[in-house]
């Protein structure tokens, strides 16, 4: 009888490892769905206070993060909505005056300045300074930007706070 068993498992094992084919290799094709992502990150608000002398006052340079995974690259632009103006007394204006340079950059994206330099003009109701920079493919820069609050002769213009407000905008190419 054990012999019988043994041979009737012994046949089952046969007929399984002879008639069974086991894979030898496989593959799986992984995909990572990588979204447009195209960004501007302003720097924090700033303020100085006036030296008292005849000389612009220039803020300290700020960095704007400016990321782009566009093949095409980006355009960035920086522009005042208006000259510095009074808190309380808008009678009173000075201008801002923009500079714009390409700080540290990454990834392989060229970056360059368009146009580095405006001013605001009051007197002739010319608000808006503006100053670009573009880019040739995916990356990531720090723009450096340069605001001034122009002045004349100290001492003809309001004490009090003066402001403007710069906004900065992305878009691909």
């Amino acid at each position: 009888m054990k012999l019988v068993r043994f041979a009737s498992v012994v046949s089952v094992l046969s007929l399984l490892t002879g008639s069974a084919s086991a894979a030898t290799s496989g593959s799986q094709v992984l995909t990572v769905i990588v979204p447009t992502n195209i960004s501007i990150v302003a720097p924090t608000a700033a303020t100085l206070t006036h030296d008292q002398t005849d000389n612009p006052q220039a803020f300290p340079t700020q960095n704007w993060v400016v990321r782009g995974n566009s093949n095409a690259g980006v355009n960035v632009s920086f522009a005042t909505a208006n000259p510095f103006v009074h808190s309380t007394l808008p009678a009173f204006k000075r201008d801002a005056k923009l500079n714009l340079a390409v700080g540290t950059t990454q990834g392989p994206a060229a970056w360059t300045v368009g146009v580095a330099q405006d001013q605001t003009n009051y007197l002739l109701n010319d608000g808006i300074a503006s100053v670009t920079a573009t880019s040739t493919g995916v990356g990531r820069a720090n723009l450096s930007l340069s605001v001034t609050f122009v002045t004349e002769e100290f001492g003809v213009f309001a004490a009090g706070d003066y402001s403007t407000t710069v906004t900065g905008t992305v878009a691909a190419n």
